[in-house]
């Protein structure tokens, strides 16, 4: 019996308010086997949680899970199978 392997991927964002005429914009940084690059997710609610939340659900769907994240500095890590 093998033991699982994971792969990880590391989250660096950045919530900013007042850019945008509504809403909020995250701005992140993601690392992950495949890429590593920075992109912003735009949400229409005014929350930057609701904003962070939308992005962890993405991540969530591309396979990924929440390891740790800390709302202070609104860093991740999640992981997920090996292939």
């Amino acid at each position: 019996m093998a033991n699982q392997q994971w792969e990880y991927c590391l989250l660096a964002s950045t919530p900013m308010s007042g850019l945008d005429d509504e809403g909020i914009r995250v701005s992140y940084y993601l690392v992950t086997p495949e890429r590593a690059g920075h992109s912003e997710i735009h949400s229409v609610d005014p929350s930057p949680l609701a904003a962070l939340g939308r992005l962890l659900n993405e991540l969530g769907e591309e396979g990924w899970e929440l390891v740790a994240y800390d709302t202070t500095t609104n860093r991740g890590v999640f992981k997920r199978p090996k292939n």
